[in-house]
């Protein structure tokens, strides 16, 4: 089970505040560092006409927008598993969810580890490495990490006769406040850390990792409100991508079996607007929540001095060309948003077509913090695209994906 936040507090006001005060130097950058599940370039600043992003670009327009980045592999565990180490997932050897990459390289130092070996308070809210408590790692953090808090408004469903766990609708729409489902409570938690660690004189990283918009779709109804059902063209029975071959496609079925939804994802048109309308849902109601946190950042006087990194793990697939979900190297989900403010290093408002790769961004936060990496990395320093974004990114991104999906069953990597 996950601490409270309280016990965080006292963690953050016991020895090991002490024991870095003495030798952190004054104005070292704190990393705010804010990953969403499932989230694709459904964003007002990527250009989609439909998205009510508000927050999440206002942030874009703060920094550097990369419009092409790319996950090493399109699915939660093994994406940040090579974001968080700099590794890519041969390297690892984290090709599934249930991988871990320390049963391949044990004492690997993480982009947290790196960051609170030297001085910062790390600290990871919500799912970071993975939403699962099997696949969370201890020695990267500074306390230990709160995966989902206690109480009402923890579970995927706010509606009276909901299924516990499990799947059980695509989608939900209860009139509740926001706080009513997971990531409400988490941006309070993270807005509570944020104000714990200003008066602090050390440091901090705090990753703060949002569930939506993950399946179910489950938001508050006045997100679902934001939006008129109408707008979403109905998707289902298009055609196949041209030339693929049947390896390319995925098996297993994310989507299927959620209540009312075929095994095989062959979605009405009116479950494919209903799927489309709640995923544009919950987009909103996680820019809202990044909205509080990013508010918090500026009330409490530390945004001058924060680095804010905002990434989706991965993209995802709305219907288009009869697929949904994420799991192949499709580019609709291997591409994803990626955003870096870097004060006095970022200008307000750019974006670069640069290509860049997932592992890229643990040699860029090492390097705008003044730290060395332990080891060798598989990426390289995005500073040079902050400070100039028409500066050349890399050659090839890499993703990769492996058929059959299961924990121990690679035949085939794609």
């Amino acid at each position: 089970m996950s601490p409270p936040l309280p016990l965080l507090a006292a963690l953050l006001l016991g020895p090991l505040a002490a024991l870095h005060a003495a030798d952190a130097p004054k104005q070292k950058p704190n990393i705010l560092f804010i990953a969403i599940d499932d989230l694709r370039t459904s964003l007002g600043c990527y250009g989609d006409p439909l998205a009510k992003s508000p927050n999440i670009d206002r942030l874009a327009r703060q920094g550097l927008i990369f419009q092409r980045a790319y996950c090493h592999q399109a699915v939660c565990g093994p994406s940040r598993a090579s974001l968080l180490t700099g590794r890519l997932p041969d390297s690892t050897r984290v090709w599934h969810n249930r991988n871990l990459f320390r049963s391949a390289i044990p004492d690997l130092v993480t982009l947290p580890q790196l960051f609170k070996n030297n001085g910062w308070t790390a600290l990871s809210l919500g799912k970071i490495f993975s939403g699962d408590e099997r696949e969370l790692d201890p020695p990267s953090w500074s306390a230990p990490e709160v995966l989902r808090g206690e109480g009402p408004g923890w579970k995927n469903y706010a509606l009276a006769g909901a299924k516990a766990s499990g799947k059980g609708a695509a989608h939900e729409a209860a009139d509740v406040p926001d706080e009513g489902y997971p990531d409400g409570g988490l941006a309070r938690l993270a807005v509570e850390a944020l104000e714990q660690l200003a008066p602090k004189k050390e440091p901090f990283f705090l990753a703060v990792g949002f569930f939506k918009p993950h399946l179910p779709f489950c938001a508050p109804k006045k997100y679902w409100d934001l939006y008129d059902p109408a707008v979403f063209e109905p998707r289902g029975g298009e055609t196949r991508v041209e030339g693929a071959p049947e390896i390319a496609y995925h098996t297993h079925r994310e989507l299927g079996g959620y209540k009312g939804i075929p095994e095989d994802e062959q979605v009405s048109a009116e479950q494919a607007r209903a799927l489309c309308h709640g995923y544009h849902a919950c987009v909103s109601y996680v820019d809202a929540q990044v909205g509080k946190v990013m508010d918090a950042l500026h009330r409490l006087g530390l945004d001058g001095n924060t680095i804010v990194v905002l990434w989706g793990d991965h993209g995802w697939s709305l219907g288009e060309k009869n697929r949904w979900c994420k799991g192949t190297n499709f580019d609709r989900d291997a591409r994803a948003p990626m955003m870096i403010r870097a004060p006095g290093v970022t200008k307000p408002g750019t974006s670069t077509e640069a290509l860049i790769e997932y592992v890229d961004v643990y040699p860029t936060l090492a390097e705008l913090a003044g730290l060395t990496p332990i080891g060798s990395l598989d990426g390289r320093s995005l500073v040079p695209i902050l400070k100039d974004p028409a500066a050349r990114g890399c050659d090839v991104a890499l993703s990769q994906f492996t058929r059959q999906w299961k924990p121990g069953g690679v035949k085939f990597m794609g």
